[in-house]
């Protein structure tokens, strides 16, 4: 569509005239779809001390409602683009392949979650509402779909000021300050921190992380100024201290250890994992 269009003006009425959340989402898709082509559509809100919350989405996928479950149990502390804003993520538009780990197609997220949704390629525009809390509008092509191109990427940043101008007019004081006991993500974070402490070392704990976001053995080895031959002994001892064999297993034991967390998450979740199957075995 032609910007500047009679067709293109109204999308961006419609955008303003939005009186709630639902009608604003519906305008937001009709007006990035009319620019560049999606097959899926997610808005989060993700806020350093909550759990991410979804504002809205629409998508042909037949099983991400499912995904997207599993995704709010745990799975998103894996994300790169929920990792990105972790890290403080500055860039407006950022795509799956300017921030995945390089192993990131290989790891047990990808396989189990990511590549489930039915998703080939996604870019997320991140709309920062404080220094805790952004808007994150997720857009996705699926399989049969092609990469986002850097010209479709340049057209996203030109109607980046009429995205964010809406979005802040709706939902500017969505930054949070829920009470303790609603801030989940604090204790998800400690999880996924702790995971693995009460039996490794800390070097090892280093290791398994950036294993379970989908580091390569160079990758974290870079990361941690160490020998990919020391990352692989690492990794070893790991698996062997957790009495798994894989990534697969790693990734498995990691969400069922966060299921049976307890209390803020400070201490490793694997302690109330083997405390409850131990006490379910006798």
């Amino acid at each position: 569509m032609e910007t500047g269009s009679c067709e293109w003006n109204e999308k961006i009425a419609r955008l303003f005239d939005a009186r709630d959340s639902d009608a604003l989402s519906e305008a937001l898709y009709a007006l990035i779809h009319a620019v560049v082509p999606l097959e899926s559509f997610i808005i989060f809100h993700y806020h350093l001390q909550e759990i991410p919350e979804i504002i809205y989405q629409k998508t042909d996928h037949r099983h991400r409602r499912n995904n997207l479950e599993k995704y709010l149990d745990g799975a998103y502390l894996l994300d790169p683009f929920y990792q990105a804003f972790f890290a403080g993520q500055t860039s407006q538009i950022v795509t799956l392949k300017d921030i995945a780990p390089d192993h990131f197609r290989r790891s047990e997220y990808y396989r189990t979650y990511y590549k489930s949704s039915g998703l080939k390629d996604e870019v997320n525009i991140y709309l920062r509402l404080s220094e805790q809390s952004s808007l994150v509008l997720a857009l996705g092509r699926d399989q049969k779909g092609r990469h986002f191109s850097k010209y479709e990427l340049k057209l996203l940043a030109d109607i980046f000021p009429i995205l964010n101008a809406a979005s802040l007019r709706q939902w500017a004081d969505r930054t949070g300050g829920h009470s303790e006991e609603d801030k989940g993500n604090l204790r998800f974070l400690r999880g996924l921190e702790n995971f693995g402490t009460s039996c490794l070392s800390a070097k090892e704990s280093e290791v398994l992380h950036l294993l379970l976001m989908g580091h390569s053995a160079k990758s974290t080895a870079a990361r941690m100024a160490i020998s990919p031959g020391t990352v692989k002994i690492h990794r070893n001892n790991i698996y062997a201290k957790l009495d798994i064999n894989s990534q697969t297993e790693l990734f498995s034991l990691f969400i069922a250890a966060l299921a049976h967390m307890q209390g803020d998450g400070s201490e490793d979740p694997l302690v109330a994992f083997h405390k409850a199957h131990t006490q379910s075995s006798l």
